[in-house]
Order: C-alpha cells, then sequence, then structure tokens
C-alpha cells in the first residue's frame, strides 16, 4: 500500500533540505490540494498550480525556505482533549507548526478542530 501523502511530504522536505526554489508532485489529490492549500495560508509555502500530464496530474509548488520538518503521520484518531498531548509530542514549541487533521467537517488544522470541538484523524505536520 502506498501512502501518497507521506511521500508529498517527503518530496517537500527533502527538495527543501536541497535548496532547491521549487518541487513537482506526484500524484496530485484533492487531498494534497487541500493540505497544501493550508501550508500556503500559513506561509510555509509560496503558490502552488496543478498541471495534467495525461496520467494522474502533479502539483509544480514554490518552496520559501521556511521548512524544517514536514512528515506524514498514521492515521490515527483522537478527541480533543488529546489534543495538548499530540502537539507536545509532535511540535517542539507551542505555537511553532501545525498538525492537520481529517475531521467529519472537511481536513483543517488542530487549533480550528480544538475551537470547534471536534475530534478528528491525523493526517501529517509541518514547522
Amino acid at each position: 500500500m502506498v501512502n501518497t501523502l507521506a511521500d508529498c511530504m517527503n518530496n517537500l522536505k527533502t527538495a527543501e533540505d536541497a535548496k532547491k526554489k521549487e518541487v513537482i508532485i506526484s500524484p496530485a489529490s484533492k487531498l494534497i490540494q487541500r493540505i497544501l492549500r493550508i501550508y500556503q495560508s500559513m506561509g510555509y509555502i509560496g503558490e502552488f498550480e496543478r498541471y495534467d500530464d495525461g496520467r494522474q496530474g502533479k502539483f509544480k509548488v514554490e518552496l520559501m525556505g521556511r521548512i524544517n520538518e514536514c512528515k506524514g503521520l498514521l492515521r490515527l484518531n483522537y478527541k480533543v482533549s488529546q489534543f495538548e498531548q499530540l502537539e507536545r509530542r509532535l511540535l517542539p514549541a507551542p505555537g511553532i507548526g501545525v498538525i492537520i487533521l481529517s475531521t467529519n467537517q472537511g481536513i483543517m488544522t488542530i487549533t480550528e478542530a480544538e475551537e470547534k470541538r471536534i475530534g478528528g484523524m491525523t493526517l501529517c505536520y509541518i514547522y
């Protein structure tokens, strides 16, 4: 079984480590597009565009040199009461980085899910 989200996060991290200006992410999916949109709104990546290669589609992502770490996570369910422990375990300090969840109301950051008081399944994190 292939985890395309983990591959996407790995591609972002290795391209960032190699000081590249942009990276191509394949295959393109709506899930990856939503996550890239969140990363863009948080200022971790620049513009990105989807283009069709006749097969699965790809994303061209502009890198800004702001990613220290990003990883895809095992998709485990967490309740709102467990969010603080999860943040302490994954992020280097309070307020630095973002954890992305899949909830019954869509893909969102852990802070948005906490405000709405809904749990969710972890997808990835970045700082």
